[in-house]
């Protein structure tokens, strides 16, 4: 009896180790196309509120890890009224540059999760950390035959460790299983399923397979928010160290 009771639990922790693995081994391969450091992307992001598009904002963005840091800067280039806003993000510290004023303002953590320029992006979403979307995370496979858009897929949670600043109490993303493609990502808040990024338009980047369209839909207002990615280059020139500090902000016109 007590070697059947230790076959069992043997049998129930290696198991749990196993989809540990399997899940952090899926997450692995379709991370693959988001790492890297000197990241520069030009996008272009529409917010629809009740349907109706509002004016199209263009924007830069610039990631590098220096040190084991994450680095981030978004930079807006148009209309007119956005032009040279900033968020500059120092691993937990985030920074603001206001265009109408030139004022820069350092926000706490909490803000993180807050809407970054009226849009259903987050300033934590708005970073790109060049590790993917799981780093940080504690994995767990919740499915491996999902069928979502006509396509078999695997469902794996994202629970932030502990400690972390992550805004998020969970993450469900869905990954195809043919090809490790991200195809949602679900975003949770106090139990509550609060939005959701698809990705799609995928293109071949220099062997990456990177997707060119995300949508980002509230589930708390009628809100949606569009970004095409016009341009996106890995180990890019145009990435500086000098880039990510706040004497660069105040360069800034």
């Amino acid at each position: 009896m007590r070697r059947t009771i230790i076959l069992i639990l043997v049998t129930v922790l290696c198991n749990s180790i196993l989809t540990a693995e399997s899940a952090r081994a899926i997450v692995d391969r379709a991370d693959e196309p988001f790492r890297g450091t000197g990241i520069y992307s030009l996008s272009e992001m529409t917010v629809y509120r009740s349907g109706e598009a509002r004016p199209t904002l263009e924007i830069e963005g610039y990631s590098m890890r220096e040190e084991g840091k994450q680095l981030s800067l978004s930079l807006y280039l148009g209309p007119a009224r956005m032009k040279g806003t900033a968020y500059l993000m120092i691993e937990n510290d985030l920074w603001v540059r206001f265009a109408s004023t030139g004022r820069i303002r350092k926000l706490s953590s909490s803000a993180k999760k807050n809407s970054a320029g009226g849009t259903d992006f987050s300033y934590y979403d708005m970073a790109d950390s060049g590790q993917g979307f799981a780093e940080d995370y504690t994995l767990r496979l919740e499915s491996e035959n999902e069928k979502v858009q006509g396509q078999r897929c695997y469902q794996i949670a994202l629970v932030p460790e502990p400690g972390s600043d992550i805004p998020y109490e969970k993450v469900v993303c869905t990954i195809t299983r043919e090809d490790y493609r991200y195809l949602e990502l679900e975003y949770y808040e106090d139990g509550a399923h609060i939005k959701t990024l698809s990705l799609s338009d995928y293109r071949n980047v220099n062997g990456r397979n990177y997707p060119f369209r995300y949508e980002m839909v509230s589930h708390t207002q009628p809100s949606r928010t569009e970004v095409i990615v016009k341009t996106v280059e890995f180990d890019s020139p145009k990435v500086e160290l000098s880039m990510f500090s706040v004497p660069y902000l105040r360069k800034i016109r």
